[in-house]
């Protein structure tokens, strides 16, 4: 983790869970956990809420088939943890070999067409959303997939195409193969908020949506809304931003992340002043990128109902 303070804990009481979790489970804490455990109300909140709602409630897909729509958007975006940490979690709900198999190249596995042909959509959703029309949407209807599926299909790649640019930008630890399978069971089993048990009825992700950004972008923290906006305006093609550092690491989280570097974060923490407020500016550049992508989807969704 390039961010010391997400490692340790934002204040004693955090610091000291982490400890006593770590103890708990025998394993170090992963960083996709500890990230959402710091500067709570600002970041960890609202994605936790949403992140569990999409993966865990009432939707027409799998859990297995969620988590695999996960993994596959950490490896269109070249994310080692996510890709380990989401794949294992699908292998234990689908066949492993399954899975293994879509990760390695999804065209030549043994997928059902439906999920094929979604997954297909998905890929250019992640990758080049500006890409997709209408049309498209439609014909991926008419293959089988119903309007909520494809809303919730929409939403974890959104989702994940901010969590992979965390992982990637803030580098997160991999984990052994041992304590990967120990993390994936527990995930599984207890979802993405802790001691919340499995949602009840379909997600509101729209209100999910707009609760996230409302944190991000207009809510309290040590860098000011402006500069969080421009920032996450950069990092989805706005105008350049007058500080290099910032200019050149939203462009880089917004290309995925996985090309940012030691140095960068470590300039950006200076020049902002602290890790804390650094935090800010990297997550604003993520979710900025994945809430482009959910609102392209429903953009696209609006207009195939007129």
């Amino acid at each position: 983790m390039r961010l010391q303070k997400v490692t340790k804990g934002d204040g004693l009481f955090r610091a000291l869970l982490i400890r006593f979790i770590s103890g708990v489970s025998g394993m170090r804490l992963p960083d996709a956990a500890r990230i959402v455990m710091y500067h709570r109300d600002y970041y960890g909140k609202p994605m936790t809420a949403w992140t569990h709602a999409a993966m865990r409630g009432e939707s027409g897909w799998s859990v297995g088939e969620r988590e695999l729509f996960a993994a596959m958007t950490a490896k269109w975006n070249q994310c080692p943890f996510c890709i380990d940490a989401h794949g294992a979690i699908a292998s234990l709900v689908l066949d492993k070999t399954l899975v293994t198999a879509a990760l390695s190249n999804y065209h030549n596995a043994a997928l059902s067409s439906k999920l094929y042909t979604t997954l297909q959509f998905l890929e250019t959703f992640a990758k080049t959303p500006g890409e997709l029309n209408t049309e498209q949407v439609k014909e991926l209807l008419r293959s089988g997939v119903s309007t909520q599926e494809l809303e919730d299909a929409i939403a974890v790649v959104a989702l994940f195409s901010i969590t992979v640019r965390c992982a990637n930008a803030l580098r997160f630890e991999m984990l052994s193969a041992a304590d990967q399978e120990g993390a994936a069971k527990r995930m599984l089993q207890q979802g993405y908020v802790f001691g919340k048990g499995i949602p009840k009825g379909r997600p509101d992700h729209k209100a999910m949506a707009l609760e996230l950004h409302k944190c991000i972008f207009e809510g309290p923290g040590l860098t000011d809304t402006d500069l969080r906006q421009g920032v996450g305006n950069r990092a989805t093609g706005g105008p350049a931003l007058p500080v290099p550092v910032y200019d050149k690491l939203a462009l880089e989280i917004g290309a995925g992340s996985y090309r940012v570097t030691d140095e960068q974060v470590n300039e950006a923490v200076k020049v902002a002043g602290s890790e804390k407020a650094a935090f800010e500016l990297i997550t604003a550049a993520a979710v900025a990128t994945g809430l482009s992508r959910w609102q392209r989807g429903s953009t696209l969704l609006e207009e195939i109902k007129k």
